[in-house]
């Protein structure tokens, strides 16, 4: 694969083995929920027992997909430190690997636990850094189209959750919005970088 060239399929074929188990985490616990809407809601209200929008599957689904996938997410993080061209992909891996962190933390610490924001934050934040990281190593490795697409990825990221403050409070209802965005946006950085 170009972008990780050295890497082994095991650890490519996790990253599309955590995108898809937290696609189905996230899909499972919103068609498993009495009451959730994107529109409504933020996707964590999934995960947090007593939420209107929670039931124990919806938490099984979201809070276990969550912590699952980080998880099988940090074998993807091995393949690509060692598919590392130059310095800006091998330090992109760092934030990957906090990124998953994160991941995993929104599950294992539901929406109303102290360590449940520093959690999504530390998922967010991380995925664009990564990303960003990423595109600069591509584009030193010479797949200037590459890098380009992903510093693309990496604006639509940031765009959303800027046209999300912009808009009033952070945390009102809704924020599923930029959250699902985020999410399709990582997700789809880690399938192509898998299957590159």
């Amino acid at each position: 694969m170009d972008d990780m060239p050295d890497g082994g399929r095991v650890e490519a074929v996790a990253g599309f083995v955590a995108v898809a188990v937290a696609a189905v985490g996230i899909g499972g616990g919103a068609l498993a929920s009495p009451a959730f809407s994107v529109a409504g809601n933020a996707l964590s209200d999934l995960g947090q027992p007593g939420n209107p929008a929670a039931t124990p599957l919806t938490t099984l689904f979201f809070d276990g997909g969550l912590v699952v996938s980080g998880v099988i997410g940090l074998a993807f993080t091995a393949g690509y430190w060692q598919a590392g061209r130059n310095w800006p992909e091998r330090v992109a891996t760092l934030p990957l690997a906090i990124a998953l962190a994160g991941m995993a933390g929104v599950g294992l610490f539901p929406a109303g636990q102290a360590l449940h924001a520093p959690a999504a934050l530390t998922l967010y934040l991380g995925s664009m850094v990564a990303m960003a990281l990423d595109a600069v190593g591509v584009a030193v490795a010479g797949l200037r189209t590459r890098a380009a697409a992903t510093l693309g990825l990496v604006f639509v990221h940031v765009a959303g959750w800027w046209w999300w403050a912009g808009g009033g409070p952070v945390l009102r209802p809704g924020l599923a919005i930029p959250e699902l965005l985020g999410a399709a946006v990582f997700a789809a950085w880690v399938v192509w970088t898998a299957a590159g």
